[in-house]
């Protein structure tokens, strides 16, 4: 009885077939090795790349530029050099004992230049289109500094005084009254001061002032 064979079949007996001829086995050996390839291919591409692991570096931190001095008042060299004459003097007054002065300026000195004026002139004619003339007249006002010295500096012909916001005294003898009302007003003649700016506090004997 003959037996009926699927397509299944068909397929297995047409590459039997094909296996015995030679030269179709080699091809089908090169088709089964292409197809091999280009999955081994696709399976390296989709596999994660592991990478060694290498030092750990650590996160640079922001650089800090150090911090700048701190600015240096102008005033400050003037106003020790007039409290250290103020001492000076009120260590003097009778009964004042030691003395220590304090003195805030309000600003500095203010100085005045000598200066030439030099004006200029200079007139300019014009004729219009209509005949007639017309005269515009241009001045000019300069100052210019003067020099001298030798030295090419500039001449100060006014100067003025350093303004003192206040002036604050302590003196071991202030306690009596005499003594501190002599020396408020000594300060405040001598600076030209009103008295409200001078104040004057008795200090402990022995406490750190000049003699």
């Amino acid at each position: 009885m003959p037996v009926e064979r699927g397509e299944g079949g068909k397929a297995w007996l047409a590459l039997t077939t094909d296996w015995r001829d030679p030269r179709r086995r080699q091809q089908l050996l090169l088709a089964a090795a292409l197809v091999v390839g280009v999955a081994l291919l696709l399976a390296g591409q989709l596999r994660p790349e592991h990478r060694p692991a290498g030092p750990a570096v650590a996160p640079s931190r922001p650089t800090v530029a150090p911090a700048t001095a701190a600015a240096v008042d102008p005033l400050e060299p003037m106003a020790a050099q007039l409290a250290a004459r103020m001492e000076a003097i009120l260590s003097a007054v009778e009964g004042a004992g030691r003395v220590q002065v304090e003195v805030h300026l309000a600003r500095g000195p203010r100085y005045q230049y000598a200066s030439d004026q030099v004006s200029t002139e200079r007139r300019t004619e014009e004729q219009d289109s209509g005949g007639g003339r017309r005269t515009t007249t241009e001045q000019r006002d300069e100052r210019q500094l003067l020099l001298g010295g030798g030295n090419d500096e500039a001449l100060i012909s006014q100067v003025d005084a350093v303004e003192i916001a206040g002036v604050l005294v302590v003196a071991e003898g202030a306690a009596n009254p005499a003594v501190r009302a002599a020396l408020t007003e000594a300060v405040a003649t001598y600076l030209h001061l009103p008295l409200h700016r001078v104040m004057v506090l008795a200090g402990r004997p022995g406490a750190g002032a000049s003699p």
